[in-house]
């Protein structure tokens, strides 16, 4: 049983407690842990369109946190962020664009909707 945890990266609820359970959990952190994402898009000829490939950086007190990039849809998404953890700064740049910086706070899980490059 060690190895299927280890491999699929299985979770128990509450380890702290240290109660040996018997049940363990796969992507327990979607139901834990808390998001940050959102929607980029761009403005061209007046045509609004979504902004793929653009640079997501999340910054927590100065330190980079994670980088991703956007979808082909322009959707990006932090993960595994805990709960009430404060003030972030979502950076954002893409070729031919200019840089924009989003502040948010954590509480639960938020959705910054559609940001305007």
């Amino acid at each position: 049983m060690a190895r299927i945890v280890r491999e699929q990266d299985l979770e128990v609820m509450k380890p702290e407690l240290g109660t040996r359970p018997r049940v363990y959990y796969r992507n327990l952190w979607r139901y834990s842990k808390c998001f940050i994402g959102g929607t980029l898009s761009a403005e061209a000829d007046g045509v609004i369109d979504c902004v793929e490939g653009a640079s997501v950086r999340l910054v927590k007190d100065g330190r980079t946190v994670a980088e991703t990039a956007s979808d082909n849809y322009g959707d990006f998404r932090f993960d595994k962020l805990d709960e009430n953890s404060g003030a972030y700064v979502v950076e954002i740049s893409a070729k031919g664009r200019s840089k924009k910086s989003v502040e948010a706070r954590l509480g639960a899980s938020i959705n910054l909707g559609e940001i305007r490059l």
